[in-house]
């Protein structure tokens, strides 16, 4: 049964029904038809829960796993409020990975078609005089990468001093990444008065530090357990001898028949022997790693999407970003090197309430890094 639209959740009974009426009421109609029409029928529990707290002006740090719908969370109450007669930046959203910007963007776009408004990404891999000249053309939303936001604000071609709403999407992501001094740097250049949205799968100190230097007495949101994986993905861990896990895939894929699967190694060398072995084995697998340019990550992830490449492998870094509903299947080939990898990991299927499944291969090397994810986040496996 394909995945449905992360708004599609039906509540059951008569408190909850009033609960999503309390939401619409919180809309102006405009919106409510753009929602309708885009088959966004009813909110998810972060998106309900953050609204009136967000269209009320207040800081808001938003807890959620990957596939709860954190993005239209933050993006319908920004398209609300935008003023539409001012063509220069009003939001700026940092994502960790230009995949991710593309795809917020999309989202933008897509909720925001009843009003006069432009959303441009930008972020590396295209030309920056691209994006300038998009930039040149008017724009109320920013999405980007932390990287490529700095430098445009470096060559005086994005201006913050406009900016009234901040949104820092999948922070815990962009930590791992490193790009912290960036943050902080673009923070400074945000002058005005304005709103701050920080939106996070896991509560690290560095985030919570991030909350305490940027955020306002901020509103909480939380949906689920704190830093643990989601109870959508039955979890399961094979024990495995490296020698033999190409042939334990197999056996999996078998006996699941997933639509789609996300295969997960520790590193690009590993990714391009695995994708090789299954390819000449028969089973159509692209992968994604640190060397490929945007084009060809662009033709990969569509035909993974389209399931013309139902078989992705991909390192963690490569991996972040990638917002696919329909992924029936994750296959941990390694452990993560990091625990919180785990939760990313996984947090790729059982998306939007939906059921997934996430299999871990371990040799003997991998048990003590599986041990700690075990105890660091109560994960119990089949």
């Amino acid at each position: 049964m394909p995945i449905q639209s992360a708004w599609s959740v039906f509540y059951a009974n008569t408190e909850q029904k009033e609960k999503e009426m309390n939401y619409n009421e919180l809309l102006s109609p405009e919106m409510q038809e753009t929602l309708k029409q885009a088959g966004y029928e009813t909110p998810t529990p972060i998106q309900e829960q953050s609204l009136e707290i967000l269209l009320k002006n207040r800081d808001l740090i938003g807890i959620a796993q990957t596939g709860t719908g954190k993005t239209a969370a933050f993006a319908v109450p920004i398209i609300e409020q935008v003023d539409t007669e001012n063509r220069k930046p009003q939001a700026l959203i940092l994502c960790p990975t230009r995949e991710l910007a593309l795809q917020t963007t999309s989202v933008f776009k897509k909720l925001s078609p009843h009003k006069k408004m432009r959303t441009v990404p930008i972020y590396g891999g295209q030309s920056p005089n691209v994006q300038i000249q998009a930039l040149r053309g008017g724009a109320q939303v920013i999405v980007g990468t932390p990287g490529r936001v700095k430098d445009l604000i470096g060559q005086n071609a994005l201006k913050l001093n406009n900016i009234r709403f901040v949104v820092l999407d999948e922070a815990d992501e962009m930590l791992d990444f490193g790009f912290l001094p960036d943050i902080k740097w673009i923070l400074g250049k945000v002058t005005g008065a304005h709103q701050m949205m920080l939106f996070s799968a896991t509560m690290s100190k560095d985030i919570a530090s991030i909350a305490q230097s940027y955020l306002k007495n901020p509103e909480t949101v939380e949906v689920g357990e704190r830093n643990e994986p989601t109870k959508t993905v039955q979890q399961m861990s094979i024990n495995t001898p490296d020698g033999t896990k190409l042939t334990t895939v197999a056996y999996i894929m078998k006996q699941t028949a997933p639509r789609l699967t996300l295969i997960f190694c520790n590193t690009r060398h590993r990714v391009k022997s695995v994708t090789k072995k299954l390819n000449a084995s028969g089973m159509a697998t692209a992968c994604l790693h640190g060397d490929l340019t945007q084009n060809q990550r662009n033709n990969i992830m569509r035909d993974f999407r389209a399931g013309k490449t139902p078989v992705l492998v991909a390192t963690d870094v490569a991996a972040r970003g990638i917002d696919v509903d329909n992924i029936d299947l994750v296959i941990n080939y390694d452990v993560p090197d990091k625990p919180e990898y785990y939760v990313h990991r996984i947090g790729r299927t059982g998306r939007a309430g939906h059921s997934g499944l996430a299999c871990t291969l371990v040799s003997e090397d991998d048990i003590p890094r599986l041990k700690t994810i075990k105890r660091q986040y109560n994960v119990l496996m089949n």
